[in-house]
């Protein structure tokens, strides 16, 4: 009987555990210490887009001829790529060696051979104002839930770039045995949609956490900074590597694959970089099922990703995702087997553009 009134309040979640905390990327960048002259070029400016997107008269195109209009982006339309903009993307992806920095790795050259053959394909499905909710059950458990938001683009460093917001909290029951409440956001490139600046915020019943990456395109290096506090115990990071041209960080890929065909038996693959750290993401196409979610069926396309790192023979994990079979691919379900059973999201609550 204890067992099952356990069960039953922590399978109790209410409306109040998806009030979400708000945060704000430079309270990390403060708390870490980063000398100001390497945040300048990474440094978010949303007052230009702002006025462009607040006054409809004044809207133009932007600076960038191959940029997205912020009036297709007010108008919450898919923005696709144009053939003349995947014309630069795959131009850009058969560079040859010179266009790299000396005594660039060779592994990080054989990357972008390989993305020639993806970015192409990428049309970005971008909504500003759209926003997921989904509930992560373990174990028959609602263990917490997830708010995915796409926000208004920005501009940084003179790069228009697209802004996508997570958070991250534990239910309330199930806080006793761990509470959890993260956020991460993650810029990316309009013009050829790699990301620019990662942010992670996590505060944990178990630890402490904050991690910023930023992604320098024309060094093609990822600077690091990191701090945690765990059991007592603190540990600081700093680090410089080189990256691919072509890339995707671990939250942004969510929308890159969004963007792509994603048709059955179709094959993507692409490195990820986190934390200095790059492993290879492959993407598999299982095909097209019906979904029940929230009381309703859809027609969801299903997909594998496996993830690996390089020179490591065994399988880091496998997930699969679900988004919907139409234009506005919204992401229903995934699906991580672990250990002991698997973690679900299941999508309950999504909030259109407005």
């Amino acid at each position: 009987m204890t067992a099952a009134l356990f069960f039953l309040c922590f399978s109790c979640a209410t409306k109040k555990d998806r009030d979400f905390m708000d945060f704000n990327s430079e309270e990390v960048e403060g708390s870490l210490g980063i000398d100001k002259t390497t945040l300048d070029k990474f440094k978010v400016d949303n007052r230009i887009i702002a006025k462009e997107e607040g006054n409809p008269k004044q809207k133009r195109a932007l600076k960038d001829s191959n940029a997205t209009k912020v009036s297709e982006v007010a108008s919450a339309k898919i923005v696709p790529l144009t053939k003349k903009k995947s014309k630069i993307n795959e131009a850009k992806a058969k560079e040859d060696s010179l266009e790299y920095p000396i005594d660039f790795p060779e592994a990080l050259k054989s990357y972008d051979r390989k993305s020639k053959d993806v970015w192409p394909l990428f049309e970005p499905v971008v909504f500003p104002g759209e926003k997921f909710t989904l509930k992560v059950g373990y174990l028959g458990i609602t263990a917490g839930f997830i708010q995915i938001e796409t926000l208004p683009m920005v501009d940084i460093g003179g790069r228009r770039a697209y802004h996508f917001k997570a958070r991250m909290r534990s239910a309330r029951y199930y806080s006793y045995i761990y509470s959890l409440d993260d956020s991460l956001e993650t810029f990316v490139t309009v013009e050829d949609f790699t990301p620019l600046k990662y942010v992670l915020l996590q505060r944990e019943s178990g630890q402490t956490v904050d991690d910023l990456q930023l992604f320098d395109s024309q060094k093609l290096k990822t600077f690091h900074f990191y701090k945690r506090l765990k059991k007592g115990k603190h540990k600081n990071v700093e680090l410089e590597k080189p990256i691919p041209r072509y890339f995707q960080d671990s939250f942004s890929a969510l929308f890159f694959v969004r963007g792509l065909p994603l048709k059955k038996d179709d094959l993507y693959e692409f490195p990820i970089v986190t934390r200095g750290k790059i492993w290879i993401l492959k993407i598999k196409v299982e095909g097209v099922e019906s979904l029940k979610v929230d009381g309703k069926w859809v027609s969801a396309i299903r997909i594998n990703a496996e993830t690996r790192f390089p020179g490591v023979l065994e399988k880091k994990g496998d997930i699969r995702f679900w988004y919907s079979n139409d234009k506005t691919r919204r992401l229903l379900k995934f699906q991580a087997d672990v250990k002991i059973g698997s973690i679900k999201g299941e999508l309950v609550d999504y909030a259109p553009s407005k």
